[in-house]
């Protein structure tokens, strides 16, 4: 065992504390009794096909996109479907289930909770991997059979279940290792199994066919009674919790045909409805403190409340209102959205499995329509596939007269979000964001970025300041721990040292504590926020940061002072979307373009300015779009050294350039 093994070891054993350990190892005895075969549901009861299995997705609606739900299909088939970063498109409908696409490593049908999956020399990479195995490729197959009654289509569907029941055997193998990865499997055989036409579907049809049904339904079956038995707990339970469960509550609406489905149904319920408060501030900020993962989120929840309307909490319900409702405020009037915290490009269903998808106006759009948001429905281009495909005519679901909103919410104050500009959606529009939030979620923050002070700002539709992204999740390490440290965001790093610890690639140890708060005037908007992630130094200091808008002299400035007594390196970073054309005009003045609109940015002659782009050794300059791909990109370092209490002021000027 290395040392940095054992590190990790100690701080995860810290993070969890005594109650958890003490399950965790009733976990592992569990784990040994299944590997043996005991706890484990090899033996399937007949399904009883006698309980109705609700079809819960509307089949009206899907005509008008005809076109675009058959080319979408068609290109699964003929071409197969992107994965991250690879450049070509993989395979997918009969893949190696059990090989990593972007590696070739083929990985061990071993006992799967037993297998170390993060250990690329033994299954690559786990993310490729998994990916095909959450079918969301099925979804877009099953809608177009549904629309065409193709059989081409429906024997795809079939190909590819058999397929993978044939080599990935119950238990064994990496895709028998997370309930997470179980539960979006579940999610999109729901979809999948509902298109086709549930348990009268052609596709049972004749002997061999019965045979097929039976087969699926006991795997199906197996997926439930995992999930029941591997629910993520204590320090672990973040959106994987919300995932697990939504997998299980929308199987036993469709497939509530064994005697186990009321109980697994009653305890996902409990799980959602209990989660969805406890993962999710008031205000409708997801506490992992991540857009990526509050759209992920918010499928989870969404899906599961259509699968039964009856069964939820108006609380429950006004949560995804909210929720959305957050994104909805962060996204500019180009559609952009600030990557704050991790993004790994994770969808739940293959529903936008499209040319031109965007996942925040999608879920955007279906909150205008279920929620009745005039406000909503004005941030998209109208409703799309997905929204379509959820929620069935939208004549249906128009919005009500008299339950205008305002446009646009902008304090967050107990996600720590806050939301200063002008011109809002218009061609003109200013558009800032502030972060004061928490580090992450629970005792591991395991998604979120030491980001505190952070600010994302656009202009005219265009981003200029921005959160360079995450790029990588289990691969290198460096890039890894780079993308979410504190120099890759727009706020000031002291000595060199994160706001926040690092202790493993989903692991934080000591929490940056922020706070914020906003004062809006007709012609001046003032940000005010602090963190004391420096005051652990032996001479503690304190950031305080203010960002003050004066929309009638079109300047920002943003000022950060270091309360300490002692001396420090401080640097104040300056990330710049890819699209921007940065250029000194002077020793402290820079000009930052993008498609024609320009801004200027000034800094005080005590600074040094440093410009880096696409630096590798340390990492600088780089923004990260998608997950595994990143872009050069310009890096602005503003290095100071002062000696007890300073200020640092940056002023941007827009609009007069």
């Amino acid at each position: 065992m290395t040392v940095d093994k054992i590190i990790w070891i100690l701080n995860r054993l810290k993070a969890m504390g005594p109650k958890e350990i003490l399950y965790r190892f009733g976990d592992e005895v569990r784990c040994f009794a299944e590997s043996i075969g005991f706890m484990t549901a090899k033996v399937v009861a007949r399904a009883d096909l006698r309980r109705t299995g609700s079809c819960w997705l509307p089949m009206d609606g899907l005509e008008s996109d005809s076109d675009l739900i058959l080319s979408s299909a068609d290109q699964i088939l003929n071409e197969g479907m992107n994965l991250f970063a690879l450049g070509n498109k993989v395979s997918c409908v009969t893949p190696e289930w059990n090989r990593d696409p972007s590696t070739g490593k083929l990985c061990p049908l071993s006992f799967g909770k037993k297998l170390k999956f993060k250990d690329q020399s033994i299954c690559g990479d786990v993310k490729y991997l998994w990916e095909l195995s959450r079918f969301l490729q099925i979804v877009p197959l099953a809608r177009a059979y549904q629309i065409s009654e193709d059989d081409k289509y429906l024997r795809s569907v079939r190909v590819m279940v058999e397929s993978w029941l044939d080599e990935c055997p119950y238990m064994m193998g990496v895709n028998w290792s997370s309930s997470l990865e179980i539960g979006i499997r579940l999610i999109n055989w729901n979809i999948a199994w509902q298109y086709i036409g549930g348990v009268n579907s052609p596709i049972f049809d004749g002997k061999d066919g019965k045979l097929f049904q039976t087969r699926w339904l006991d795997s199906i079956y197996q997926h439930i009674h995992f999930i029941d038995g591997w629910y993520s707990k204590g320090s672990s339970a973040n959106n994987h919790l919300i995932g697990e469960a939504a997998g299980v509550f929308t199987s036993c609406k469709t497939w509530p045909f064994w005697e186990e489905c009321e109980k697994w149904e009653t305890t996902a319920l409990n799980i959602l409805e209990t989660e969805s408060s406890a993962q999710v501030f008031d205000d409708g900020v997801d506490r992992e403190q991540t857009t990526s993962y509050q759209q992920f989120v918010i499928d989870f929840l969404l899906l599961s409340y259509l699968a039964d309307k009856n069964n939820f909490s108006h609380k429950y319900f006004k949560t995804i209102e909210k929720m959305i409702g957050f994104l909805s405020s962060l996204m500019d009037v180009s559609g952009n959205v600030p990557m704050i915290g991790d993004a790994d490009d994770g969808l739940v269903t293959g529903l936008g499995m499209y040319d031109g998808f965007h996942p925040f106006k999608s879920l955007i759009a279906t909150g205008g329509i279920l929620f009745s948001r005039d406000d909503f429905l004005q941030k998209t281009d109208g409703c799309d596939l997905k929204s379509v495909s959820l929620l069935g005519r939208v004549s249906e679901y128009s919005p009500q007269c008299g339950t205008k909103t305002p446009l646009t919410s902008r304090e967050y104050s107990r996600g720590g979000y806050f939301i200063l500009g002008d011109n809002f959606g218009t061609e003109s529009e200013l558009f800032i964001v502030a972060d004061a939030g928490p580090l992450g979620y629970g005792a591991l923050a395991a998604h979120g970025h030491a980001d505190a002070l952070s600010i994302y700002m656009s202009l005219a539709g265009r981003e200029f300041l921005v959160d360079p992204g995450t790029y990588v999740y289990n691969g290198n390490r460096k890039w890894r721990d780079y993308f979410r440290g504190t120099s890759a965001h727009n706020t000031v790093r002291v000595d060199g040292l994160n706001q926040s610890e690092i202790g493993g690639r989903f692991l934080w140890k000591n929490h940056a504590e922020a706070e914020g708060a906003v004062h809006f005037d007709r012609d001046v908007e003032t940000f005010r926020g602090k963190h004391n992630g420096y005051e652990r130094l032996s001479d503690p200091v304190t950031h305080e940061r203010a960002v003050s808008l004066d929309k009638l002299g079109k300047r920002i400035v943003v000022q950060d002072h270091l309360r300490c007594k002692g001396s420090h390196s401080v640097e104040q970073f300056w990330h710049f979307s890819e699209d921007c054309t940065v250029v000194f005009d002077g020793p402290h003045k820079i000009v930052i373009t993008n498609s024609g609109v320009s801004i200027e940015m000034h800094f005080g002659e005590a600074v040094s300015l440093q410009m880096l782009k696409g630096e590798v050794t340390p990492p600088f300059g780089c923004v990260s779009r998608r997950f595994g791909v990143k872009v050069p990109s310009v890096t602005i370092i503003a290095e100071v050294y002062i000696e007890g209490d300073s200020c640092l002021i940056a002023e941007i000027v827009y609009g007069r350039v």
